[in-house]
């Protein structure tokens, strides 16, 4: 499988919030083979794995745990390149997330981001896929912080947040925190998100002109059809991504989408070398291999996060995925 990539773009607002601080980013671009010409590229293409190891190593040189919040407080119309200006040109709060989320992944390869709309609360969550990519916080607290502060901005400041979740544990203060997004903020979750009150959604934009938006729209939809078509199991797998992890998109669904029958999903997948079950299977056990590297949370919590209803049947199916329980796979 090849390596996950994201827009160069991206980077480029992270390495001027580093130049801010006072601190060069030279070195830290250096260390990942990035050139300037390449940040200022539109078109521009970095392994995901390189922009996530630059935010945590930016955060040491700048001396700031937070860092990731405070470039997220800093996320304006350029920051996400075509994204940003996507988001803040559309004509009302609810199709700023819903077409955010719908052209992310043109941009950003293996990552799961979702908006859920079920009137009075509404949520984004956002999350990298790649379970070998286990230093990630900043980013974490980077893409949410940078969701608040484009949702502040397009309502002119008008909106407030119910509370945030993070999947890693809380580092430093709480108030911290508490201070920035303004509301309750829960750690080692199963999933990066921030939610708000559904009668936000209605707000019209403050910024860009919305006759923007189906402009933008068209141009990330022409970006996306650059891309090397996927095989039917690489798409399958990006909808089992993109749904909540206790609750796997219906298999019937997933076949009406893709303009299949259930019996041809399945003859194709199996020429694939694999199946739906097999798919689902797979994912849950990255998601659990994952939360047990990076949280403190039980057994048991997992199992729940990954839609198991008791532990005993999580702790087999784990130990016949990776050959070790989970309390040894934990331990290393």
């Amino acid at each position: 499988m090849a390596e996950p990539q994201i827009a160069a773009q991206f980077l480029r607002h992270v390495a001027n919030c580093v130049e801010l601080t006072g601190h060069p980013a030279s070195g830290l671009l250096t260390r990942i083979g990035v050139t300037r010409e390449v940040l200022e590229d539109p078109d521009g293409l970095i392994p995901l794995a390189n922009f996530v190891s630059f935010f945590e190593d930016a955060a040491e040189l700048v001396r700031n745990p937070h860092f990731g919040l405070h470039a997220g407080r800093l996320s304006g119309s350029d920051s996400l390149g075509p994204l940003s200006f996507l988001f803040l040109s559309a004509p009302d709060l609810r199709t700023a997330f819903t077409s955010f989320t719908r052209h992310l992944a043109t941009m950003q390869q293996a990552s799961r981001n979702q908006f859920t709309d079920e009137g009075r609360w509404a949520t984004f969550s956002y999350g990298v896929l790649d379970p070998t990519l286990t230093r990630r916080r900043q980013d974490a607290e980077y893409s949410i912080g940078a969701m608040f502060s484009l949702a502040r901005q397009f309502t002119g400041g008008e909106i407030e947040f119910r509370e945030v979740r993070f999947e890693h544990e809380r580092i430093g203060d709480y108030a911290r925190y508490r201070d920035f997004f303004g509301c309750d903020v829960f750690f080692e979750q199963d999933c990066n998100a921030i939610s708000m009150d559904g009668r936000y959604l209605d707000l019209r934009g403050r910024v860009l002109s919305p006759s923007l938006h189906p402009i933008l729209e068209e141009h990330l939809r022409r970006l996306a059809g650059r891309g090397t078509d996927l095989s039917l199991a690489g798409q399958v797998r990006v909808m089992i991504e993109q749904a909540p992890l206790d609750m796997p998109p219906d298999l019937a669904e997933a076949a009406r989408r893709l303009g299949l029958s259930v019996p041809t999903l399945h003859r194709r997948l199996t020429a694939e070398g694999t199946g739906w079950r097999r798919l689902v299977d797979e994912h849950r056990m990255e998601a659990a291999a994952r939360l047990l590297r990076t949280s403190r949370r039980n057994v048991s919590a997992i199992a729940l996060d990954v839609g198991f209803a008791e532990s005993a049947s999580f702790t087999r199916a784990f130990a016949r995925h990776f050959g070790v329980s989970p309390g040894r796979y934990r331990k290393g």
